[in-house]
């Protein structure tokens, strides 16, 4: 028998990434979510190297190259000289990766309205608190 709280926690999850995928015209731009956690971790970032991309993300170093070579392949950001390190590049948004982001946001917002209609914010509080609860909880063990 399946676990119904697995079931229902995999249907929810794929209907958002579904929603997402057409929202934000992922198909048209080869973009998946390890780009867009890529570029937000590059806008939060003050110097923002792969290195730290990896370790944020908890990647290993070949997969982040991989990414981030697709993404300043497609124009979504660009390589500075860092000076601290002459080894390492420091990598920032392009304005087009900047729009991309405020795209994704924009339609995270929308989606997101659309999956609280009907919940009281009582109800939206208790999700968020439990979802936070399961993630700690996963990542600890």
């Amino acid at each position: 028998m399946v676990n119904a709280n697995a079931r229902n926690l995999f249907d929810l999850m794929q209907l958002y990434r579904s929603k997402m995928k057409k929202a934000v015209g992922t198909k048209e731009l080869n973009l998946n979510a390890m780009h867009i956690q890529c570029m937000r971790l590059i806008q939060e970032a003050h110097h923002c190297t792969a290195n730290a991309i990896g370790q944020g993300l908890d990647r290993d170093k070949s997969q982040i190259s991989l990414v981030v070579k697709d993404m300043a392949k497609k124009g979504w950001i660009e390589f500075l000289p860092n000076p601290q390190d002459k080894r390492s590049k420091l990598i920032e948004l392009t304005s087009l990766g900047e729009s991309l982001l405020a795209k994704v946001a924009t339609e995270e917002t929308l989606v997101g309205d659309i999956m609280k209609q009907g919940l009281s914010a009582k109800e939206i509080e208790l999700f968020d608190k439990v979802v936070l609860a399961m993630k700690h909880n996963l990542k600890n063990s």
